[in-house]
């Protein structure tokens, strides 16, 4: 099978380098099948810091990444999605996410009561505050997220280990909770390799977490979280491998929020 690469940016969220071209230039070179454009959602100016495309250039976004959809067809199905954060923001018009147009949404989580824990300049926060406390946060805005049924996948599952930063203790009960609501929802987790090039050095989720939503039958998709063209389908050797030994046999991708199954 060709790859599916369901989570990759554009240099509209302002963190992003090369043009929409150019990343899906070199996911045909990697084989990629099943190629999906999910760009930071808008956020207000006075949150977005950089950090994501403003509310009045959403329309161009999906403009751009239809028209890229035309362009390649037949050598690549291009998807369009949006990468939302969550708690929610305003600033993304509540329409997208029942809007025809747009094939899956990511729900990720980047932010606890306006800290932003995967930014290098809030990493002091960390060592002001009881690393397990922090873990109890974020799984509960994770929890949430799932339960809120908007979204078709969960983005970078436990990216709150990014700067390896690790709780205490095992989370083990709230991530089985979590995982049973993502098997009834039928959302999805990413097995995300952009960890692999960060400093924690390691695939999101980790094994256990991966273990756990195996068992629980959790339905599963990948993306590089590419943020220039050189990023795409960065480490996916090494990812196919451990969902393999994880036991899974079948990704899922979306068209117009519906799931469809690939064989690994």
């Amino acid at each position: 099978m060709g790859f599916v690469n369901l989570h990759n940016h554009t240099s509209l969220c302002g963190h992003a380098l090369g043009s929409p071209d150019e990343y899906i230039e070199e996911a045909i070179k990697k084989n990629t099948s099943y190629f999906g454009f999910s760009d930071h959602a808008p956020l207000s100016e006075e949150v977005r810091n950089g950090e994501s495309m403003r509310p009045e250039e959403a329309e161009a976004y999906i403009e751009t990444v239809l028209a890229a959809k035309t362009r390649y067809a037949g050598s690549i199905e291009i998807l369009l999605a949006f990468e939302v954060d969550y708690p929610l923001h305003d600033s993304f018009a509540k329409s997208y996410f029942t809007d025809e147009r747009i094939d899956y949404l990511i729900g990720s989580c980047h932010c606890i009561g306006g800290w932003a824990f995967d930014n290098e300049q809030g990493i002091e926060t960390f060592s002001k505050r009881d690393i397990d406390d922090i873990y109890t946060e974020y799984y509960k805005i994770m929890s949430e997220l799932v339960e809120s049924r908007l979204f078709n996948i969960a983005g970078h599952f436990d990216l709150l280990k990014k700067f390896g930063f690790r709780p205490r203790r095992a989370f083990t009960g709230a991530i089985e909770a979590i995982a049973k609501k993502m098997a009834k929802t039928g959302t999805a987790f990413e097995l995300n390799t952009s960890g692999l090039t960060k400093p924690i050095k390691e695939i999101y989720p980790s094994k256990e977490i991966l273990d756990i939503f195996f068992n629980c039958n959790v339905p599963v998709t990948m993306g590089s979280d590419s943020h220039s063209p050189e990023q795409v389908g960065y480490g996916y050797d090494t990812a196919v491998n451990i969902l393999k030994a994880a036991g899974y046999r079948k990704l899922v991708a979306f068209r117009k929020r519906r799931p469809f199954e690939i064989l690994l």
